[in-house]
């Protein structure tokens, strides 16, 4: 069985990964009124664990930086799509949820770019 890769026990993955989750319970709650806004908001937050993993996993300095822009630019889509969605308990901490995780991805993976 092969090893667990070192990206999944870092606290930003999960935490990507449970964002993704949450996001998931929001598609679900909008999908029979809004099918393509469900079906968007579950690609742009299956994006943001992907994309961590993948600043977590680069190999230079280019490679993480280009990684951690990504998955700010998936994290702000899931705060754009939560926040046009149906006003919602869920969708509204979605929102704040992808914003402070987006300044987390930026500080800590990214430090030599000041955070938006």
């Amino acid at each position: 069985m092969p090893e667990r890769p070192d990206y999944k026990s870092h606290p930003l993955w999960a935490e990507a990964m449970a964002l993704a989750h949450e996001a998931y319970g929001v598609a679900e709650r909008i999908k029979p009124r809004d099918p393509e806004s469900a079906r968007l908001l579950r690609k742009a937050a299956v994006a943001v664990p992907a994309r961590v993993a993948g600043a977590l996993s680069a190999d230079d300095g280019r490679e993480r930086a280009t990684e951690t822009l990504g998955a700010r630019a998936a994290l702000s889509e899931v705060a754009e799509r939560a926040a046009s969605a149906p006003a919602s308990p869920e969708a509204a901490a979605l929102a704040q949820h992808a914003g402070t995780l987006s300044l987390s991805v930026a500080l800590v993976l990214f430090p030599e770019q000041r955070p938006s």
